[in-house]
């Protein structure tokens, strides 16, 4: 099967998920959850979209970003990734983008539903969202490894040092002055290492400078947690996650359901909903709203 007819499959699948009754496996999924011994998470770009922020969505763009529509983007992605942008645009582009998710979104109610659901069983969060909602919900900070990086922080491109900025400022300095018809920025704002004066850049992994230190902080903690899970009755519970970056939350989610013989696999998601025939009863698709069937679950367990 080809590519194109494997997505085509997973969107007929999706549409035919979406319209089913979802109750009775709302009800097994808070079942699943009450009984375990271990709940990893997995949060990917989807459980962020259920609640607005979707960087797919013209409606999005047209609301958050209407300079950009203006530009003749049809989505926030579609303009994040183009390749024309001058390096001033860019950074423009990039700052708004960054002040918009990370700082001046409120709290997305399908992360609190979802707190809701876990709070005082044993979980850890593995997530590949910038957004750091699972912080500003009220998750533990210490049961959330984001291995990626974090959008709020900036280092020193050489790096001359192992240091952390804070970037709020950055952002809203480069916003305050960006052109409102090109989101170019002003190269006096672009910001740079406090210590050597190189060009200061996000701490994104990917970068051959990137310093992992703030991001893999939870990291080992963690793993000891997977670890301890192989042996348990242990829930997979993943929102959200498509196939942007698979091998980090999907392919090992339902690896580890095949293989481990306690383990279930919940998968919650509008666009990828299907599960392998191969987990049998142990795995649970969930199509439709993100955002509604964790309300429905959280309603559920009271």
């Amino acid at each position: 099967m080809t590519y194109t007819q494997r997505m085509a499959a997973y969107a007929a699948d999706a549409e035919r998920l979406a319209r089913e009754d979802r109750t009775p496996k709302l009800a097994r999924a808070v079942e699943l959850l009450r009984e375990a011994d271990f709940i990893i998470i997995g949060g990917a770009a989807g459980l962020s979209a259920a609640g607005g922020m979707d960087y797919q969505s013209p409606q999005v763009l047209r609301e958050a970003f209407p300079g950009l529509a203006r530009m003749g983007y049809r989505t926030l992605w579609e303009a994040l990734w183009d390749p024309k942008r001058t390096l001033y645009q860019k950074q423009g582009m990039t700052a708004a983008e960054a002040l918009w998710a990370r700082y001046d979104f409120p709290v997305i109610q399908a992360y609190r539903d979802l707190l809701a659901l876990v709070e005082g069983k044993n979980y850890f969060v593995l997530s590949s969202n910038i957004d750091d909602q699972f912080y500003k919900a009220g998750f533990d900070p210490q049961r959330v490894f984001c291995p990626q990086n974090s959008i709020a922080d900036f280092q020193c491109s050489v790096p001359c040092c192992r240091a952390l900025w804070d970037g709020e400022a950055i952002y809203r300095s480069l916003v305050a002055h960006m052109d409102p018809d090109t989101y170019a920025c002003r190269e006096e704002d672009l910001p740079r290492c406090p210590r050597c004066g190189a060009p200061a850049v996000r701490n994104m992994r990917g970068r051959a400078c990137f310093i992992p230190d703030k991001v893999m902080a939870t990291r080992a903690a963690f793993e000891a947690f997977w670890a301890r899970a192989e042996h348990g009755r242990t829930v997979f519970l993943e929102l959200g996650v498509g196939f942007n970056s698979p091998g980090l939350i999907r392919h090992p989610f339902q690896r580890m359901t095949q293989f481990w013989p306690g383990a279930h696999l919940i998968r919650v998601n509008r666009d990828y909903p299907s599960v392998p025939e191969k987990l049998g009863e142990r795995g649970l698709a969930l199509g439709g709203d993100l955002g509604e069937n964790l309300g429905r679950m959280a309603q559920m367990a009271r």
